[in-house]
């Protein structure tokens, strides 16, 4: 359902520091009702059903977009999913589990469901809803008997289903009204986007403000219920041209927060966005990058991206157990497999970073387990695996990592990734050593990273276990006083095992990163903590340039 704004303020809402009693909770009270009579009729069923959850995610989205100055997009969309996860044969084997030689994961029953309905309306959605899905669910079943009777015994043949969660999770949180003005929000991108104008270089530019509100209804059949609430708000801007030879840059900003109150100043936007400019201007005339191999630093926020994108998809647990994927870590627990300068964690449970909101908090998972804070690398020896309710050898049990995006089954997944190091120096310090490095090797130059957009790793047995990840401004260091300069057309390539043993120092200038990440489970927010690292050794590459050439006409200046 869409609509179109039409009023000057809204009351939006807040998660509160204090939660309600789920069991006054009218949503989760006719799920629960609902569930708990149809269990004992679906376990006698052949094939059984031996556990099943509902989650309904009511979502509304507001957004705003202008351009040149002028408002370009406003409008409120609302939409509510039922998802429904049922689990067929035993917790041993089940319909969930991937075909061998097959393709992807099982499907989830997933439909829409009417905005805020009443406990009549929302028993039958959920009982016609459950029919469905438990008939899909006992088909698949069969595929997998099939399955498994065909081909060979896989490495790892952990159960299917951990048992239920320590402790059972009762948890709704309440909700705080604070008010916020639209006329206030579309002036001020107004007066953003009109920065842009004028700048023949700039092809394409916009300013976003949006924010995301979701409730997430949770009820299992074992007892566990949760409401969760989610706040994202965000003001962003993004800047693009494109070079004679084709090659296509952009410049772009995003900030994250959960509050009006926490929005960056407009002194600091309109500082960004000269910024921005002035980056992109540079880079249309910028020399073209060549091969290269040798001494880089990442900043704090491109380290973040790098690890997120090559480390963190080898970290979930229920890729240790799939023959499809190349496990690059699945055996190593207990060994080094980075440099010892390095530790990592998941920590979901973190809310702010130096006053930063970070969009991957969560205190639930998509499970209804409660998060956990995970040590997954410590001092460069792996420890630990991010953990859904899918056990794997020697981790049998979840760590509140089990997320998704509505309409998908839950898997193991990133949240709040913390890489810190065990000794740090300055980032001037940090520069030294770079060119210091960049003499040792006799190289006539190194690479500074200061930003990335972010990239992919592949992980299946089918493909090199490789990343290419894509940075967007790259200066070139040079080991004399020469001073830095900007260069454009660099991807980042290298595997995993190799690259990560390479670095050698970092600064102590933690940054963050927020952003959404995309795999099997659906688009879900992270966030990633780093500081910026010296890596002794990174191969880069020449983009991929499009075919386009320089528009005909020049680009619109906007209204004087």
């Amino acid at each position: 359902m869409r609509k179109f704004i039409s009023s000057t303020l809204f009351i939006f809402l807040a998660i509160s520091s204090f939660s309600c009693p789920a069991s006054k909770e009218p949503m989760l009270n006719t799920m629960q009702k609902e569930i708990k009579r149809s269990m004992p009729i679906l376990k006698k069923q052949n094939p059984p059903v031996y556990f099943m959850s509902y989650m309904v995610t009511s979502a509304k989205r507001y957004n705003y977009s202008s351009s040149l100055g002028k408002i370009a997009n406003q409008d409120i969309t609302e939409s509510a999913v039922l998802d429904i996860d049922v689990r067929v044969g035993s917790e041993k084997m089940d319909n969930t589990r991937p075909l061998k030689g097959g393709f992807g994961w099982a499907e989830q029953t997933s439909t829409l469901a009417i905005l805020k309905p009443n406990e009549k309306v929302l028993q039958n959605i959920l009982w016609q809803a459950t029919e469905s899905a438990v008939k899909k669910a006992q088909a698949n079943y069969e595929k997998v008997k099939s399955n498994a009777a065909s081909v060979a015994k896989r490495t790892d043949d952990s159960d299917d289903f951990s048992a239920p969660l320590p402790k059972k999770t009762d948890f709704c949180a309440e909700l705080a009204p604070f008010t916020f003005n639209e006329q206030d929000i579309i002036s001020l991108i107004n007066e953003y986007s009109s920065l842009f104008k004028g700048k023949d270089f700039i092809l394409s530019s916009r300013v976003y403000f949006n924010v995301d509100d979701k409730e997430f209804y949770f009820v299992d059949s074992q007892d566990n219920k949760m409401k969760r609430p989610q706040r994202l708000m965000r003001l962003g801007y993004e800047l693009e041209t494109l070079n004679n030879d084709g090659m296509k840059l952009s410049r772009s900003n995003i900030y994250d927060f959960n509050t009006i109150s926490k929005m960056p100043s407009k002194e600091q936007v309109i500082k960004d966005i000269k910024k921005s400019i002035e980056e992109l201007r540079i880079l249309q005339n910028a020399p073209v990058a060549e091969p290269f191999h040798g001494p880089v630093i990442l900043s704090g926020r491109a380290a973040g991206v790098f690890f997120h994108e090559i480390l963190g998809h080898r970290m979930e647990g229920n890729r240790q157990k799939n023959d499809e994927f190349g496990q690059t870590f699945t055996g190593k627990i207990g060994q080094e497999v980075i440099s010892p300068l390095i530790s990592v964690y998941d920590d979901p449970t973190m809310k702010t970073f130096n006053n930063i909101d970070l969009r991957g908090h969560y205190l639930y998972d998509d499970e209804g387990a409660p998060s956990q804070n995970v040590v997954l690398i410590e001092n460069g020896i792996l420890k630990n695996f991010l953990m859904a309710r899918s056990p794997i050898k020697n981790f049998s049990q979840s760590n509140g990592h089990g997320r998704k995006e509505a309409g998908n089954r839950a898997i193991s997944r990133m949240g709040v990734t913390y890489v810190k190091a065990s000794k740090t120096v300055s980032p001037k310090e940090l520069k030294t050593k770079l060119k210091e490095e960049i003499k040792r090797q006799n190289k006539p130059y190194g690479l500074y990273i200061e930003d990335i957009s972010g990239g992919f790793t592949m992980i299946d047995t089918s493909s090199p276990q490789a990343f290419k990840v894509n940075p967007l401004l790259v200066y070139k260091v040079y080991p004399d006083n020469r001073p830095d300069e900007v260069i454009r057309g660099v991807d980042i390539v290298g595997t995993p095992l190799t690259s990560f043993n390479k670095i050698i120092a970092a600064a102590n200038d933690y940054q963050v990163f927020n952003g959404s990440c995309g795999a099997e489970s659906g688009w879900v927010p992270v966030s990633a903590i780093a500081p910026s690292l010296l890596i002794s050794e990174i191969e880069v590459e020449k983009v991929q340039k499009s075919a386009s050439k320089l528009p005909i006409l020049s680009a619109p200046k906007g209204d004087k």
